[in-house]
């Protein structure tokens, strides 16, 4: 038996060392908990997909027009970009309504396949997940009672209610900025924004933190009951999320987003639920 030196050794088991960390550090995990352990089968689950003949996502249908429920189905702008890209695969489509405060999680207990429902890319989530290239993008905004002119800068939410949606985004940046300002403001975070709009309307809370596109849909729907009172220096991009493991699927999906906005087609269909077609990443 040859007996391997001392130093040899030593760096050795540095190298395992260091092999396990970062396998460790790969470790799907979100805001510092870890995921549901899940192992991508193994001809790979794009072959599980098709041999079912079905592609199933993961959705929050209270997000028009990405996705919303219009005479018990559920429709919008993911939708048919999801029924886009399993007609692509050969199968059908069906989406799953859930909570959004544990979509990530449904993710890896397998409840979907992937989550194409105008997911921002955010640093946490991307320890969770693998994010698509965006295929969307917004701006995030503060948004008053109608009338109020307390708020009109960042500074100004200082001893204020700021409310918005649990896990989302928004609560995510907006926990940067109290920070990054030092703000006395206390923020509350529900499972849908409606909650949180209701909560404005009814003088619960100072303001709502959410986005241009969430909130064009909203003074629609109540004209005269709200005012924009900062546009934040936030722009949202949103991309499908699948899982870490899932390299086929998530390989395909980018593959197919680019096909789409290479033959026009994703500015098509933005323009059709939007109005315009958006600036993206290059």
């Amino acid at each position: 038996m040859r007996l391997v030196p001392p130093l040899a050794a030593l760096i050795a088991a540095f190298a395992l060392a260091g092999m396990a960390g970062a396998a460790q550090a790969q470790s799907p995990t979100l805001n510092g908990q870890a995921m549901p352990e899940y192992a991508a089968p193994a001809p790979g689950v794009l072959a599980e997909i098709k041999a079912r003949g079905k592609l199933v996502g993961g959705v929050e249908a209270q997000n028009p027009p990405f996705e919303y429920i219009e005479n018990g189905k559920i429709v919008g702008f993911d939708i048919e970009l999801s029924e886009l890209f399993a007609a692509h695969l050969g199968v059908t489509f069906e989406p799953i309504d859930t909570a959004w405060s544990g979509v990530i999680p449904s993710l890896y207990v397998q409840k979907f396949d992937m989550i194409w429902s105008a997911m921002t890319i955010t640093e946490p989530r991307k320890q969770a997940v693998t994010f698509s290239q965006p295929y969307a993008s917004d701006q995030a905004e503060i948004i008053v009672r109608a009338g109020d002119t307390s708020i009109k800068t960042i500074e100004d939410l200082n001893g204020k209610t700021l409310a918005t949606q649990l896990n989302s985004a928004a609560e995510h940046q907006a926990k940067e900025i109290i920070a990054r300002y030092n703000l006395n403001t206390e923020l509350k975070a529900f499972d849908h924004f409606d909650a949180a709009y209701l909560d404005l309307k009814n003088g619960n809370v100072d303001a709502v933190t959410s986005t241009k596109l969430n909130d064009r849909v909203l003074f629609e729907k109540m004209p005269g009951s709200f005012d924009v009172a900062v546009e934040l220096p936030i722009f949202n991009y949103v991309a499908v999320a699948t899982r870490k493991q899932d390299t086929d699927l998530s390989a395909a999906v980018d593959a197919f987003i680019t096909e789409l906005k290479t033959s026009g087609k994703l500015a098509e269909l933005q323009t059709k639920w939007f109005g315009f077609a958006m600036v993206l990443p290059e």
